[in-house]
């Protein structure tokens, strides 16, 4: 009896010893998150790691979660009996009574029963009179509680002041959010360059590999800004070194020779050459020749014959084996019957299929080469309103000196405007050099480089002759009309816009710029 009323007594002891523990460890753990908090606030002073707000809603979990698991460990924290008993009996004064009364029990200790009895009583009336709660008080130290105040008004103005850092954690995760989305149009580009038929395998091969060269540093988080748009441009530098300029030059060569005429039927035709779409002028040729479309009539035979010519003329200089093509076709028209003249456009039609053929690993690498400046665009997205205010290559009004229009100067003349080109500058190349197609934010260090490599338009030769070069120092003598050389310019400015893979903003900005020149 005796026994069981003792073990009653000690589970009351432990259970007051637990509540103590589960307030003392709840305690603790709330000290232990405001703590974390501080550490972390400072650790974001100083380096972009969070926002207040989301520092402040982990705080208020860390706090909820401190306090329950402290709480938790203290009540459920392992206590041996023998380590309880020695605790019981030195804060409730009890001289050791519960610990020998304990190791009777065990037989610990040798004693005749009736002592054994008359000790255990003992040990029960103290345990009976001790009070337990006084021994274990719920409530904490005021050391603790001042702890707690003073790490709390540590953490206060880490929440409340306004933190510099996020601007540069907001700033990096714009960047890696571009990034994302750069990378997502570098892998459609990629997926549509591997599916492409034209390419043969080796410039396949080539391709893939420079677009796999920048879609790895994209996916880098560890890779800054400046890293990612130089492996862009890398990618697409190589993609331009890729395509064959033959190819390329010839179909521009058939957009500068497309007809000039009023015949409807020819329109089509002329359309689709002067906009480069050679496969469509052959698709339009093709269906003209379609037994089942309605047959040319002599004046349409007539006109197609008179457009062949012109580019025939237009070409003889530059490709003479495709102007004889083109010249050969238009005499069999002129000589022959209807089913001739047909059978003469269907072998146009094939000589453009023939140029579209030849130049389409081009175009699936240009399609490629305009993902890569998407992608470009995307990380320069941020900076776009940058560029805007200070557009690439220091654009400067023709009315001023140094040959521009209406200076008289016919040296070297500088248009001043993006997408321009100066003599050696753009030639012996694939039409594409460092800065081309890029849609990254320009500088002064990149207006500086632009202007060096694309800022100047050279007019033709014929223009300069019999000009007077002035003394270095001495005013210019010579003076031209305004609108005598505006055309020059504006032609010398499309014919480089046409061979370069500038970005869409500068080549709008291009021809916006002598769209407001116009005489």
């Amino acid at each position: 009896m005796d026994d069981r009323a003792l073990d009653y007594e000690l589970t009351r002891m432990t259970a007051a010893l637990r509540e103590r523990g589960a307030l003392q460890g709840g305690g603790w753990g709330l000290l232990a998150a405001l703590l974390g908090g501080v550490l972390a606030g400072l650790a974001a002073r100083f380096w972009p790691l969070w926002y207040r707000a989301d520092l402040t809603l982990a705080l208020l979990w860390a706090l909820l979660g401190g306090a329950l698991a402290g709480a938790v460990l203290g009540y459920a924290w392992p206590r041996p009996l023998a380590r309880r008993l020695r605790l019981f009996d030195h804060a409730l004064r009890l001289a050791d009574r519960l610990t020998t009364a304990w190791e009777l029990r065990q037989g610990r200790i040798q004693a005749p029963p009736e002592m054994a009895r008359l000790q255990s009583q003992e040990a029960l009336a103290a345990a009976r009179a001790a009070d337990v709660r006084a021994a274990f008080p719920l409530r904490l130290s005021r050391e603790f509680y001042g702890a707690l105040l003073a790490t709390a008004l540590a953490l206060l103005p880490l929440l409340l002041l306004s933190n510099p850092q996020e601007a540069t954690l907001a700033l990096r995760e714009a960047q890696q959010r571009e990034a994302e989305a750069a990378a997502e149009r570098l892998e459609a580009a990629r997926e549509a360059l591997s599916e492409s038929p034209a390419l043969d395998e080796a410039a396949r091969e080539a391709a893939l590999k420079a677009l796999d060269e920048a879609l790895q540093t994209l996916q880098d988080r560890r890779s800054t800004p400046e890293e990612q748009q130089a492996a862009l441009t890398e990618a697409e530098r190589q993609l331009a070194a890729l395509r064959a300029p033959e190819a390329e030059a010839q179909v521009q060569r058939l957009s500068e020779a497309a007809p000039l005429t009023a015949e409807a039927v020819v329109q089509p035709l002329a359309e689709a050459l002067q906009r480069g779409d050679v496969d469509a002028a052959a698709a339009y040729l093709r269906a003209l020749t379609d037994p089942t479309s309605t047959p040319l009539t002599a004046e349409e035979a007539q006109a197609l014959a008179d457009a062949f010519t012109q580019i025939a003329d237009a070409l003889q200089q530059s490709d003479p084996a495709l102007a004889q093509q083109f010249q050969d076709i238009a005499q069999e028209i002129y000589q022959g019957d209807a089913q001739g003249a047909r059978e003469a456009v269907q072998k146009a039609a094939d000589a453009l299929s023939e140029v579209s053929q030849a130049n389409a690993p081009n175009q699936a690498l240009e399609q490629a080469q305009a993902g890569v400046q998407q992608a470009q665009a995307q990380l320069g997205a941020a900076q776009s309103p940058v560029m805007a205010q200070n557009p690439p290559g220091g654009a400067q009004s023709p009315q001023g000196n140094t040959g521009q229009p209406g200076s008289g100067n016919q040296g070297q003349p500088n248009a001043g405007g993006p997408g321009s080109t100066g003599e050696g500058a753009g030639q012996g190349t694939s039409g594409h050099h460092e800065d081309s197609g890029s849609s990254a934010p320009y500088g002064s260090t990149s207006a500086e480089r632009l202007s060096g490599q694309g800022g100047e338009i050279t007019l033709p030769r014929e223009a300069t002759q019999g000009q007077v070069q002035p003394e270095v120092g001495l005013p210019n003598p010579s003076r031209v009309a305004y609108q005598d050389v505006y055309g020059d310019y504006v032609e010398a400015a499309e014919a480089d816009l046409s061979r370069t893979a500038y970005p869409p903003a500068l080549r709008a900005y291009v021809r916006e710029y002598f769209g407001g020149l116009e005489p």
